[in-house]
């Protein structure tokens, strides 16, 4: 076993950093954080989970926590994630990896185990199941908002927080319930000291509009592109339903298990974090012997 090591990787188009931990030969597992979050959304759950036979990889998306922002000019698309997470799989030569994904994260591990489905054995779910759509008469609409935002507003200047706790506050009213200590772990690796207070690691063009959405059929065709087994694990106040009626997309899935364990968006961090890091440990040692 191993402790907590942070390391940073060139892949073939951004040097992204990561936190690994377990067993350097066991299974590896990388995990994907959330949107605006970064690799520290798995620290708690790692110390519940068994890490006697597992790798575990956590690393900061582009423009989260450590890792390097895009290049001055680029924009972050879904679809680029994809391409970012298949280079961090070559760049580390693994062979084939068990995808890991809270809420973005777990959008970019489904399309990435649907790109490339003979490197991906296994896929874990957190309170995510698939991407944003719009329907066809939305996507000008979606279009006009995003260039809008992009390309003829004028950029503000970065907020600067005297105080920890200042940030932590304003991380509060921010997307998916946290937790105060939870939010706390995260801006642990999300803040930057600045001389007259903290500011904000992750790039202020992440929180731009995304340029175009998905439709639900296409939605349908990546998720029935997945061909390994999947685990989906929805919080009891959360954003997925595990109920057919109301979540069709459960039918897309060849190879699902669901299951729900107690808290908000970001369960995996304080939530019920024990159940959820058996839940892990099951999947992924049931798995890897059949």
């Amino acid at each position: 076993m191993m402790a907590f090591v942070g390391k940073t990787i060139n892949t073939d188009r951004i040097k992204l950093a990561y936190v690994e931990s377990g067993n350097p030969d066991g299974i590896p597992v990388l995990a994907i954080h959330g949107w605006l979050d970064n690799a520290a959304s798995f620290s708690r759950l790692s110390e519940k989970m068994d890490l006697s036979n597992i790798r575990l990889i956590a690393v900061d998306l582009p423009g989260h926590g450590l890792s390097d922002h895009r290049d001055k000019g680029q924009i972050y698309h879904l679809m680029d994630y994809v391409v970012d997470i298949v280079g961090l799989i070559k760049s580390l030569a693994l062979n084939q990896v068990v995808l890991l994904g809270h809420s973005l994260g777990g959008i970019i591990s489904l399309l990435t185990a649907s790109a490339i489905p003979s490197k991906v054995g296994q896929l874990i779910l957190l309170d995510s199941f698939g991407p944003m759509v719009d329907k066809e008469d939305q996507v000008s609409e979606q279009l006009r908002k995003a260039i809008s935002k992009i390309c003829l507003s004028t950029p503000r200047m970065p907020a600067v927080y005297h105080t920890i706790d200042d940030a932590v506050k304003v991380r509060l009213g921010g997307f998916g319930k946290i937790e105060p200590d939870a939010a706390r772990v995260l801006l642990e690796r999300g803040l930057i000291k600045r001389q007259n207070g903290y500011s904000w690691a992750t790039d202020a063009r992440l929180r731009e509009p995304s340029l175009i959405r998905l439709s639900e059929p296409q939605v349908e065709g990546f998720m029935r592109g997945v061909e390994c087994p999947v685990c989906l694990i929805a919080a009891s106040d959360g954003y997925v339903s595990l109920e057919p009626k109301y979540n069709p997309r459960l039918s897309y899935i060849a190879a699902l298990e669901t299951h729900k364990v107690s808290g908000h968006h970001h369960f995996h961090l304080d939530g019920d974090v024990t159940k959820t890091a058996d839940i892990i440990n099951k999947f992924i040692t049931f798995n890897a012997h059949n």
